[in-house]
């Protein structure tokens, strides 16, 4: 079948200007699920977020181990929001994963150290200190304290940075498309001068 030249032309722009716009389309970013966990003593309190706002509620989380082994599971509240006791064993990192069922799945994951200083911090101080070393004891359990109230200060900044962490990352992908754009125009620009 032969196609007139009129009918092509006509048919050419529509095209042409669909092929710009899908090759600058861009990951969908804004609706990116997120997840924010914390150590709070032997239990772990968090929430999971979209980047462009809302939270999920009635989404399925699940706690895991280092070594794969659930831990916890349940589903978020009306904000979003999870909590669970871990283990009194529990000495591995611990990563929870929140599964909205469509096609959004997001985890955080808990250091070891960082839950070895919340026991550190809790753990009630012997009746009849070993006599050799009273002080390496107390030192090492001040340290602990210390690591612990400074992992309680630092969560709203790890919260924060997680967030712009995000938001940085669209902002530098709406740069470069930017920048290609601006220099394929300077390019088209310093043709049609040569001419």
């Amino acid at each position: 079948m032969i196609v007139p030249r009129r009918l092509r032309a006509v048919w050419a722009r529509p095209l042409l200007v669909l092929a710009v716009f899908l090759s600058l389309a861009l990951p969908a970013e804004a609706h990116k699920l997120k997840v924010f966990a914390a150590v709070e003593g032997r239990s772990v309190h968090g929430y999971a977020f979209f980047i462009g706002g809302g939270r999920p509620e009635g989404s399925a989380w699940v706690a895991k181990d280092a070594a794969g082994a659930e831990i916890a599971s349940g589903t978020t509240d009306a904000e979003g929001r999870l909590a669970f006791d871990l283990p009194a064993t529990s000495s591995s990192d611990v990563t929870v994963t929140v599964d909205t069922h469509e096609a959004h799945i997001a985890s955080a994951t808990l250091a070891a150290r960082t839950i070895g200083a919340a026991d550190a911090g809790e753990a009630p101080t012997p009746a009849r200190p070993a006599p050799a070393a009273p002080r390496m004891t107390e030192d090492a359990r001040l340290a602990a304290l210390v690591a612990a109230a400074v992992e309680r200060g630092t969560e709203p900044l790890q919260e924060r940075i997680e967030l712009m962490d995000s938001r940085l990352r669209f902002a530098d992908i709406l740069s470069g498309v930017f920048l290609i754009i601006g220099l394929a125009g300077i390019g088209l620009w310093a043709r049609g001068r040569r001419r």
